[in-house]
Order: structure tokens, then C-alpha cells, then sequence
């Protein structure tokens, strides 16, 4: 107890003793940088080419043919897809919609489709592997990657405040959180490397292009001499990796489909992501330039791997070259050269490092009461941390508040408070928004002024995007959501049959769940409808009991109850 209580007195004292916090701000070039979008604005940088910039995080563009108009990328939701048709739709002189093109499967570029009206036998096309990229994001995993969006996006901080959030770094904000979802149109045309065609009188050659993504394509109209990088490039440094999570972005392929659209010599450039770029020259050189800083990135990046130094050491040994740094397009208001370098090591390498002391840790818990004992305990551990914020060390204040945290519960309140104040000072220095809003709306959430992770995590599972995703990429969901411990001595299956998609049979068996083609007959529980009412019916055991109550979900086999045991395996 004596013990607990000089804790506790030598914690306040040392909070009272915190120094104030140091005004909020915004670095200098990230303020300048926002001028790229905003205000909202339709370029057209060649004649019938119109790219709308600042409606929500990606560019929409429109190419009005000689007899139809050609929608390249949809921007993030219905919203704001809405509101570029009604500034593209004068320009279009009446002339119908005859395709959509997704230059890959990013939730910013394909959300607002339904918002363009696609003359009857109209084309949408996309390169072979969209629906299977697309599945991975908005199906398997949905809950993680829209939670570590919504702080990366910073959706939840205030706005227009020095505290609050700035933009994205390639576009003004995201819309899809809030802005209508459901507008994705499946592709009804896809191609594996290149594709011809003409469309609205005019001749499009289409090249799958990897880079940000697996399935990237970029557009090219050889008569015009424009082109569409798709997400290949925009302005500011790449995105590498993306702090709310991806699969390995290979920057060998990346900088290889650059050296692919160098070699076109494009008059026009009109990215999916910040203005549009006339003339050759300016092109050329812009296009080599981000070839380069990529190379450069993980070429010495692989350099100093193969030296036998981990990531946290090749991090302070790659910096870009001089002339590279100074590019604008190469300034890190989006992605960042140290998160590529961990990327790039963890493409070849893995999660290890390499340090045998880091193959197999203690748990979180004892390692936390490891390191606060070596200061003396928690107590003293939130001390050193505070010391460390006065002097600015916010990095090792915000992980020591963690140890501190976990190390002793009864000490939360004030090891939040030091982690928040910390995050937000690494936020506010920040230059790249995605470090500055994941900076800031976890911090928002540590002092209670933002939803929490738990909150957000399951938002998308059953969302309107979801429903837009094949069957096979909705059932395919199961087996990770699967409360294995709960379902330990459990064997049982659902049958599904979707309308028009086919049957599915989910099978679980003493704690694995697996997933097969066609209606099982042995399944105790048989379930008909749509494929949309059923995602919508996931979201929770009362719109389960709904959707059944109003006949859009039918029981074929089995009782309601049932039903909802074996769904309850997949909610924990």
C-alpha cells in the first residue's frame, strides 16, 4: 500500500511538472502543398480532356470522343462522383457515356461509377485482376485496413484548425466514409497485359502497368499523344507503402512500367491524383525523376541489406540525392523514403531482422514490466517519459507512455495523456499528412475525442462496398472471422444460396472454417436471397432478425435460431 501510494504521489508530481504544450502548427510545405487541389477545380489540359481536381481524394477525368465520352476513374464516392458529372456533363456536348476505365482496384477510383450514366451496352473495363485485388480491401481485410484508413485519412479530426487535419497529400479529403458508398460497377471487360480498342470514335491502348497496385494500368492515346498514369505518379513522394496496409508494392515493377511510359514521349500527362502536366520536355524529365528516386530507394536499400544492417539502421543511411529531394513531385506529402526502405527490407526479407534476439520476444505485458523496472518501476518510468517530452524526444515519450500503460493500469489516465500530447507533437511536425493524421486522430482517440480502434473495425465488413464484391469474395470472409476458441468443439455448416450467384457451403470444424462451391446436403441450416441483403443482414443479429422478419433472407432449412448460432461463431 505505501509503496502504491508514493506511486501514485510521485506520478502526480511529476505530471504537474509537464511542461505546456507546445502550440499546434503545420509544417510550412504541407500548408503550401494544399494549394495543389484546392479549390476544387476542371482542368482540361488537352482539347476534350477534362480532369476533375479536389472532388474528394482521386481525380475523376473525362475524354469526350468523336461519339461518346470515356470516364477514366470514378473518383471515392457517390457524392462527390455526382458532383463531377454535373461539371462534366456540360462539357460532354451531349455525347453518351460509352466507358468507364478503373486504372486499378483503390476504393478512390472505382466508389463513384454508378454516379455516371453508362449508355446502354456501355463498357466497363479493368485489367484481370481488379476483382481480386479489390476483394482483398473491401472483403478478407476490410476491418483492419478501414480502420488504419480512417486514422490515416484523418476522418475524424477537426477541420481547418492547426490542430486538425490538412488534406491527404494527393487529393483535398476522403469522401468515402460518408459521402455515399455503393456506387463500385463491376467490370464487364477485363484484359490480362494490353488492350486496343476504340471507344466514342477514338483509339485508347490500355497496358497493365504494376506499381501502387498488382492490377494497375495506365492509358495511353497514341493520335492525341495523352496519357494516364493512373496512381504510377502524382505529386508528391510515392506511396511505397502505405501506412493503413498493403500487400508488398515491388518498386522494381514500379519503376520498370515508368521506364514503359517515359518511352511514350506524352505531350500530355493527366494522373489520377494532383494536376495534369503539358509538354513533353516537362514530362519527361518529371517521369525520370520519380523512376529514379524509386530505383535509388530500393536499390540502396538492398545495397545496405546485403551489408548485413537491419531496418532500423538502413533507415538512417537512405536519403534521396540531392537533385531528387528538391523535385516537388518528390517532396514526402504522401509517402515517405523511411517507410519504403522498411517495405523494401521486408519484401526480400520478411518480419525478421536478422537479430536472433528478435526472433521470439516475452508478451507485450512483460516486456512492458521489464523496461519500466529498469527505471524504477512505472511510476518512475512515466517520469522519464514526461522528462523525455519536455525535451523533446516525442518519439521515446509516446513509446515509453505505451510500457507504462501496460506495465501498470492503474496509471492509464496519465500515460494517455503523455502519449496523446506526444503523437500530437510528431503530427504537427509531420510534413507527410498520412504520418500527421495517424499522428493526430490516435491521439484524438487516446483523449477520448475520436472513435476508437474497436469502434471503427468492423465498419466496412458489412458495408455497401462489400456487397458489390463477387460471392466468392464475400463467403471468403468467413474463415477469418471465425471465433476459433468458441467454435473448438464445433461441426456444423451454413449452406448459402445467393440469387443469380450461385450456392456456397461454409463449413466449420472444430475451429477451422472452410469454404466450398455448390449446397452441401447434409448443411443443417439452408439460406436464400441476395447477395447484398445478406452482407447487410452481417452487420448485426438484429438486422439478421430483420431481414428475415421481412422475407428478404429465406430459411429453407433449419430455425432461426440456428441461423443465428452458427453466425455468432463469426462475430467475435
Amino acid at each position: 500500500m505505501i509503496r502504491t501510494v508514493c506511486a501514485l504521489a510521485f506520478s502526480l508530481a511529476a505530471t504537474a511538472a509537464l511542461a505546456d504544450e507546445p502550440a499546434a502548427r503545420i509544417a510550412p510545405s504541407l500548408a503550401a502543398h494544399t494549394a495543389e487541389f484546392a479549390p476544387a477545380k476542371v482542368y482540361e489540359p488537352a482539347p476534350g480532356v477534362f480532369s476533375a481536381v479536389g472532388y474528394g481524394i482521386a481525380n475523376s477525368i473525362m475524354v469526350v470522343g468523336k461519339s461518346g465520352v470515356v470516364i477514366i476513374d470514378t473518383t471515392d464516392s457517390l457524392d462527390e462522383a455526382k458532383k463531377v458529372w454535373a461539371e462534366f456533363a456540360p462539357r460532354a456536348g451531349g455525347k453518351p457515356v460509352v466507358a468507364i476505365i478503373y486504372t486499378h482496384n483503390h476504393n478512390d477510383h472505382i466508389s463513384g461509377a454508378s454516379a455516371f450514366p453508362l449508355a446502354k451496352g456501355g463498357k466497363v473495363i479493368a485489367q484481370a485482376t481488379l476483382l481480386r485485388e479489390a476483394a482483398k480491401w473491401n472483403g478478407v481485410a476490410a476491418p483492419s485496413i478501414a480502420a488504419r484508413a480512417a486514422r490515416m485519412y484523418g476522418v475524424f479530426l477537426p477541420k481547418g484548425t492547426p490542430d486538425g487535419f490538412v488534406s491527404v497529400g494527393i487529393g483535398p479529403f476522403l469522401s468515402a466514409f460518408g459521402g455515399g458508398a455503393g456506387g463500385f460497377v463491376a467490370p464487364n471487360q477485363t484484359f490480362d497485359r494490353t488492350l486496343s480498342i476504340k471507344l466514342g470514335g477514338e483509339r485508347f491502348v490500355l497496358e497493365h502497368a504494376p506499381g501502387e497496385t498488382e492490377d494497375q494500368l495506365f492509358v495511353w492515346m497514341p493520335e492525341r499523344r495523352v496519357l494516364f498514369p493512373g496512381d504510377n505518379i502524382y505529386k508528391a513522394f510515392p506511396n511505397l507503402y502505405t501506412i493503413r496496409g498493403t500487400s508488398y508494392r515491388d518498386p522494381v515493377q514500379w519503376a520498370a512500367s515508368l521506364d514503359r511510359m517515359i518511352a511514350l514521349h506524352a505531350d500530355v500527362l493527366v494522373p489520377s491524383h494532383t494536376r495534369p502536366i503539358v509538354g513533353e520536355k516537362a514530362i519527361f524529365s518529371t517521369l525520370s525523376d520519380y523512376r529514379d528516386a524509386i530505383a535509388f530507394t530500393h536499390d540502396q536499400t538492398v545495397r545496405w541489406m546485403n551489408q548485413g544492417l537491419t531496418p532500423d539502421e538502413i533507415v538512417e543511411k537512405v536519403k534521396l540525392p540531392a537533385r531528387l529531394a528538391a523535385n516537388p513531385y518528390l517532396f514526402e506529402h504522401y509517402g515517405t523514403v523511411e517507410w519504403s526502405v522498411r517495405s523494401i527490407f521486408a519484401g526480400y526479407m520478411g518480419w525478421f531482422s536478422g537479430d536472433a534476439a528478435e526472433l521470439s520476444k516475452d508478451a507485450p505485458d512483460a516486456r512492458a514490466k521489464e523496461i519500466t523496472d529498469l527505471a524504477g518501476g512505472p511510476a518512475a518510468a512515466l517520469a522519464k517519459a514526461e522528462a523525455a517530452y519536455n525535451e523533446g524526444r516525442w518519439k521515446w515519450a509516446a513509446e515509453l507512455a505505451t510500457y507504462v500503460r501496460r506495465a501498470d493500469p492503474s496509471l492509464k489516465a496519465q500515460a494517455d495523456a503523455l502519449e496523446a500530447k506526444s503523437l500530437r507533437q510528431l503530427g504537427f511536425d509531420s510534413v507527410s499528412p498520412n504520418g500527421r493524421n495517424f499522428y493526430l486522430e490516435q491521439a484524438a482517440e487516446l483523449a477520448g475525442k475520436a472513435p476508437g480502434w474497436k469502434q471503427i473495425i468492423g465498419a466496412r465488413q458489412g458495408g455497401a462496398q462489400a456487397a458489390g464484391l463477387p460471392a466468392a469474395a464475400i463467403v471468403a470472409t468467413f474463415p477469418v472471422r471465425l471465433n476459433a476458441e468458441e467454435a473448438a468443439d464445433v461441426n456444423t455448416s451454413l449452406a448459402l444460396r445467393f440469387t443469380g450467384e450461385g450456392d456456397w457451403t461454409i463449413r466449420v470444424h472444430e475451429g477451422v472454417a472452410r469454404v466450398f462451391t455448390g449446397w452441401h446436403a447434409d448443411s443443417p441450416v439452408v439460406l436464400s436471397g441476395t447477395k447484398a441483403d445478406f452482407v447487410a443482414a452481417m452487420a448485426s443479429p438484429a438486422a439478421l432478425q430483420a431481414a428475415l422478419a421481412s422475407g428478404k433472407l429465406k430459411l429453407i432449412l433449419g430455425s432461426p435460431a440456428n441461423l443465428a448460432a452458427f453466425l455468432d461463431l463469426f462475430r467475435g
